[in-house]
């Protein structure tokens, strides 16, 4: 089982995200996954900007599509509990997962609204 712990402190995200510029007008948030053994599975990186989610990073092994949806409904929730509303992500390696859960495909960027996506599945 996996425990997927959340990240508030930004002075940490900076040091997981050294090449990310983080905007001060903007909350951010985190979540690393931990498996029951102690050991790290990944992270993943989101903000939250008025009624926006956007998805900046999920680092883990792709091929777990249940490791990734975990991730992606964490964000989701978290950024949901702040009052957001839409979700955006530009990751296309996680595609599969984030289409099987409700996001709509625009140019290069997956969107849809919280509520609609938490009802998804993609790996039940």
């Amino acid at each position: 089982m996996i425990c997927y712990k959340p990240i508030h402190d930004i002075e940490e995200l900076k040091k997981m995200y050294p090449h990310i510029i983080f905007d001060e007008k903007v909350s951010y948030g985190g979540y690393f996954g931990v498996e029951e053994n102690g050991s790290h599975v990944g992270k993943c990186l989101f903000s939250i900007d008025r009624y926006n989610c956007y998805i900046i990073s999920v680092d883990c092994d792709y091929s777990d599509k249940l490791l990734v949806e975990g991730y992606v409904r964490s964000a989701l929730n978290f950024c949901a509990n702040r009052s957001a509303y839409m979700a955006h992500c530009e990751i296309n390696e996680i595609s599969d997962v984030l289409l099987m859960l409700g996001f709509e495909k625009k140019n290069n960027t997956y969107s849809g609204d919280i509520p609609t996506l938490l009802k998804g599945s993609c790996c039940k």
